[in-house]
């Protein structure tokens, strides 16, 4: 590994580090509001950081206001944390919402920022509708136009990709086999009691959309989180073991949502590929560098182009580095230690569940499941549908 200096809190007394981390109770939560559950997830993060949260002086929910449940106005959240000014900036779940408050704190913009999820409540009727019955006219979107949605888009990525690549359905199911393998480990993941899962269970569970079965597809629950950063300077008294944030990018590409003629499997690559190239040369660090990933995973196709998009193999090589073991406890690279979103939580828009994760990984706080020596860790936020939107956050610990 290169030199720590890279990440060194007095040669950049602004460096950001993220000082706290929290996650409530995950699952189906009738007795609480989309409301409640941020509060929850803000106070605590901020509690595990040390940090008061009438410190607070920046927040970002990690979503489009749109998507998150709940008020996100600013008076309310003034309110709430100590009638200080709030900067409340629009982003999506998987942009760049952590480099742009790493950003924020190196400039001297803000000290504290909180980035927050948090939803409650099931939809009432279909799923996945396309629009309502007396939208006024068909917007620019091919899946409007189309019928198609979230799993549609998954389901054609994954058949395209076993076509091309030669790739198998029993693959694809060995990244539901080693997340769920994860989620026993994780006494606070949803899927983890229920215990682990094989191909064989993967092939047979409930088909959704050809060729994704029920075990290919990620949680619907409820929850929340937070994530406080903070200058260096700061985060050195705060309570919990920094985690120095060396490098974050993040990338867009004209992908389903808007024309339905855009290459599934382009040589310059989409969003993931972009983002993790720019993170990764901010940081300085290489890939072979990395002890632990958490990586967007709503499908078990997911995973496996993330792998490749994100530079870890070669493009038509994710399965097989996934059968080799380099994702599992005790392989190369651990991924998704927690169960992911397909068996620890996918609660709404999980844009930093997978950053919480490696956080806690870096700390040496994940008991079973601890990664040995975890220095250096990425997290992944990827949205918009076959990686057409993406943030990626490069992070070490000491």
């Amino acid at each position: 590994m290169a030199g720590i200096e890279r990440w060194n809190p007095v040669a950049r007394p602004r460096q950001a580090a993220i000082a706290g981390v929290y996650t409530t109770k995950q699952g189906k939560l009738p007795d609480r509001t989309s409301f409640s559950l941020q509060l929850e997830a803000i106070k605590g993060a901020c509690d595990d950081a040390g940090i008061p949260v009438e410190e607070v002086d920046g927040i970002i929910p990690l979503s489009m206001s749109d998507h998150l449940p709940g008020t996100t106005a600013t008076q309310f959240w003034a309110a709430q944390l100590g009638e200080r000014p709030l900067g409340l900036m629009e982003t999506g779940g998987a942009s760049g919402a952590l480099a742009k408050a790493a950003l924020a704190i190196e400039n001297g913009m803000c000290e504290v920022v909180v980035l927050f999820y948090g939803k409650a409540g099931s939809l009432v009727g279909p799923r996945g509708t396309a629009a309502a019955d007396k939208a006024p006219r068909v917007p620019d979107w091919s899946f409007y136009q189309s019928g198609a949605y979230m799993t549609t888009w998954y389901a054609l990525w994954a058949q395209r990709y076993m076509h091309e690549f030669g790739a198998t359905h029993a693959d694809l199911a060995e990244v539901a086999v080693f997340t769920r393998y994860h989620a026993t480990l994780n006494p606070n993941s949803i899927m983890g009691r229920k215990g682990e899962i094989t191909v064989e269970d993967v092939l047979n569970s409930r088909p959704i959309c050809e060729p994704l079965n029920l075990l290919d597809c990620s949680l619907d629950n409820d929850g929340g989180y937070a994530i406080v950063m903070t200058s260096a300077e700061r985060a050195r008294s705060a309570k919990s073991k920094p985690v120095w944030v060396l490098g974050g990018a993040e990338s867009t590409y004209t992908d389903f949502y808007t024309t339905i003629n855009d290459p599934w499997f382009p040589e310059e690559g989409k969003a993931v590929r972009r983002a993790a190239n720019r993170a990764f040369d901010i940081s300085g660090i290489g890939r072979d560098e990395i002890d632990v990933a958490g990586l967007y995973d709503c499908f078990t196709i997911t995973t496996i182009r993330d792998l490749e998009e994100m530079g870890f193999c070669k493009l038509g090589e994710g399965a097989e580095y996934v059968k080799e073991g380099h994702c599992r406890l005790g392989g190369s690279m651990p991924t998704n230690t927690d169960g992911g979103l397909l068996s620890n939580s996918h609660a709404g828009d999980p844009a930093g569940m997978h950053t919480i994760e490696v956080v806690r990984q870096l700390r040496g706080e994940c008991g079973e499941r601890q990664v040995p020596n975890a220095k250096i860790g990425v997290s992944l936020q990827q949205g918009w549908a076959v990686h057409g939107m993406a943030g990626v956050l490069v992070m070490a610990a000491d």
